[in-house]
């Protein structure tokens, strides 16, 4: 027990760093938005190409990872669509609820975790996880979003659109870019390759802060029991189906993977709800929703990722 809070407290004292310095005035609430966009814009990126451009293809392109990990999103967001629909939620707060409950925070807390514990791997899973919810499980949601805000359909032209956004975003360039650098075994230069791991180096620490001075910051809502509800689903039903759908398919002989792998896959669904998700409902006007969502979630989250990797592992 004591290794495993070796690898989760950190991560939430770095959490705690964040939301002290803004409670604390230290650093205002634009500070924190500047340093947030340089590690979504910067530090991950660089992270992004250095583990795509670096590592073997099939490490971090591995599809016995990536298929169970899909279908995982895929099968929360179904769920958690049709339950919300029966509980009689409006269009909107369901939608917002879909994304609340199937888009992990593997980017900040996750990628913080497996350095913890999976090291080696921290990179490879956070590769692995960033093309399934960039390219696949949060254009759905966006999609989803923009339909209860319009209370329309999507249709293609729609889809399109959102997938050339996402596309455009520096994550998924950064992404595209080392694949292509690693597919065609282009050399990158020696200086280069410092600068980029020092860009790198920033993304883990700053990140985390980063959450925490948004927890800090964000403003208070009333839907607690839809809140909870929402929390529940993400770091309590997200992993149960991971490990449902990676247990069946590795039984049916479908995937093999190592047995860390194999655990990232669970312990990656059971991530909190992704940092920027207030920042998808402010169009909804359901911020106070989105806030205790996030907040309740990664609280949450370290008890049930300690469990998780004392089960794993």
């Amino acid at each position: 027990m004591i290794d495993i809070l070796y690898i989760v407290l950190p991560i939430y004292l770095a959490i705690a760093l964040g939301f002290t310095l803004v409670k604390t005035k230290a650093f205002s609430d634009n500070d924190m938005r500047i340093i947030g966009r340089f590690v979504i814009n910067v530090a991950f990126p660089a992270l992004i190409f250095q583990a795509m451009a670096t590592r073997p293809l099939s490490e971090v392109l591995n599809a016995d990872y990536m298929l169970p990990y899909a279908l995982s999103g895929l099968a929360v967001m179904a769920i958690s669509y049709v339950t919300f629909g029966a509980l009689g939620w409006e269009t909107k707060i369901r939608a917002a609820g879909v994304m609340g409950s199937s888009c992990p925070n593997n980017g900040f807390v996750g990628y913080a975790f497996f350095l913890l514990a999976m090291p080696d791997l921290a990179p490879v899973i956070l590769a692995l996880n960033l093309v399934v919810e960039n390219l696949l499980i949060v254009p759905l949601c966006m999609m989803l979003m923009r339909s209860a805000e319009t209370e329309r359909g999507g249709g293609l032209r729609r889809i399109g659109r959102i997938f050339l956004s996402v596309l455009k975003t520096p994550l998924i360039i950064a992404l595209l870019t080392g694949t292509l650098v690693n597919f065609l075994n282009i050399p990158v230069p020696g200086p280069a390759k410092q600068f980029i791991s020092i860009l790198a180096a920033a993304a883990s620490a700053l990140g985390l802060v980063v959450i925490g001075a948004a927890l800090a910051s964000l403003p208070p809502g009333t839907s607690f029991l839809r809140a909870g509800q929402v929390v529940s689903a993400k770091i309590l039903l997200s992993p149960a189906i991971a490990f449902a759908i990676t247990y069946g398919l590795t039984a049916a002989g479908v995937i093999a993977l190592s047995p860390d792998l194999y655990a990232a896959v669970i312990l990656s669904a059971a991530m909190p709800t992704f940092g920027i998700f207030v920042v998808f409902t402010q169009r909804l006007y359901l911020e106070g929703f989105a806030s205790l969502v996030l907040f309740g979630s990664t609280l949450g989250a370290f008890v049930t990722l300690s469990a998780l990797l004392t089960w794993l592992t």
